[in-house]
């Protein structure tokens, strides 16, 4: 086995998927170090500002079906986890949920792909259809502002109300804009019986 990977990566060199330069990680450290990373604050935990490579490698892994950079991307937010919230503050961790439709078409959720990586590293688990989506709403960033909170307004439920109650959760999703979709998450949740909601996003546009 390790001998046909030296042969694939003679043929196919492993690079950095955000700025292609050869080596063995997909997000090089010279695209890390460009990272702006954002102070923790009480509930509402955004890693780094949405741009330069992280913002490539976000549009690389949501749009351009890169799913392999969720590993990196995942133990970024394992890191700060580890470092600003830690585990005693955290129950289990649920990923802002995609429409079915949306889902079937993009072939995956993105947060799902991040939340499973931060629980592999972190040893806390992701539960998955705890939060569920009722229906389509439009894209966010096609929106005005105004209009954000009353597209997801009533879009969001939660299919097992006793196993939130009393429990310390951790929402996961890729991107903070206006923070309609989260707050929308949130208030399902903490209606529920949450005794605590963190959000956490990998980034934050500003």
């Amino acid at each position: 086995m390790q001998f046909l990977k030296a042969i694939l990566d003679l043929v196919f060199p492993p690079k950095c998927e955000i700025c292609n330069s050869l080596g063995p990680d997909l997000f090089c450290k010279k695209c890390f170090a460009q990272i702006s990373y954002l102070k923790p604050s009480t509930f509402v935990h955004s890693i780094g500002i949405y741009e330069n490579a992280l913002k490539k490698a976000i549009k690389k892994f949501k749009y351009g079906k890169k799913t392999e950079l969720a590993k990196p991307l995942g133990e970024i937010m394992a890191r700060y986890i580890q470092s600003n919230l830690g585990r005693q503050f955290i129950d289990f961790f649920v990923p802002v949920p995609l429409y079915h439709k949306r889902y079937h078409e993009r072939g995956f959720n993105q947060s799902e792909l991040l939340s499973h990586q931060i629980s592999i590293m972190m040893g806390i688990p992701t539960v998955i259809g705890l939060l569920y989506r009722l229906r389509e709403t439009i894209p966010q960033f096609d929106l005005p502002k105004k209009d954000r909170f009353k597209n997801v307004k009533g879009a969001f439920a939660v299919t097992a109300p006793s196993f939130v109650e009393n429990r310390k959760i951790a929402l996961i999703d890729d991107i903070y804009t206006t923070g309609s979709t989260i707050s929308e998450c949130t208030k399902v949740l903490r209606e529920a019986g949450a005794q605590e909601v963190h959000i956490i996003t990998l980034s934050r546009a500003m």
